[in-house]
């Protein structure tokens, strides 16, 4: 899970959520400090408890809410729930989606550093999205003369895609 918002200047922050319990407030001495008068010094806290995270409200002056419901004590928050403390608004996000984001742009770095380019990244994005209809039961054409295949260049890989050859008739 992950926790987003935007400070008072203006600079969104991703605190990534782990079993370690995590403090809120005004003071120095919290794991996410926030600069607003109407935040207690320790303003509330979230913890990691029996595989769910919890949010307490660690009797702050101004209170803490969730999804717009004031937490009394402590409340078990889920992805998708707004916290708001003082003026900053949080939003809880699942960890799937930064996650997902990062091990794709992984991918792509290392598909370019085997030398591929941008266009057949793209395009086998768009295969893997949208299978063409038979495309995995087709096989490239036999050649119409028995020459021997010329070997591939050194730097490329098998892909296990079938090969395009364009063949240019030599005039007679």
């Amino acid at each position: 899970m992950h926790l987003r918002y935007v400070n008072k200047l203006g600079i969104p922050k991703d605190i990534k959520l782990t079993g370690e319990p995590l403090a809120i407030g005004r003071a120095r001495e919290a794991d996410i400090p926030l600069l607003d008068d109407k935040v207690s010094r320790i303003h509330a806290g979230i913890r990691l408890s029996d595989g769910e995270f919890y949010l307490k409200d660690l009797k702050s002056r101004n209170g803490t809410y969730v999804n717009g419901q004031r937490v009394e004590d402590t409340v078990k928050i889920k992805a998708g729930d707004r916290i708001q403390i003082g003026a900053t608004i949080f939003v809880l996000e699942a960890a799937s989606t930064a996650e997902d984001a990062q091990k794709g742009l992984e991918a792509v770095k290392d598909a370019m550093a085997d030398g591929k380019g941008y266009t057949t990244i793209l395009k086998e994005i768009v295969e893997d999205i949208v299978p063409t209809e038979g495309a995995a039961q087709t096989k490239p054409p036999a050649p119409a003369e028995s020459k021997p295949a010329a070997a591939p260049p050194a730097a490329s890989k098998p892909s296990g895609r079938p090969a395009i050859k364009i063949t240019i008739k030599k005039p007679t």
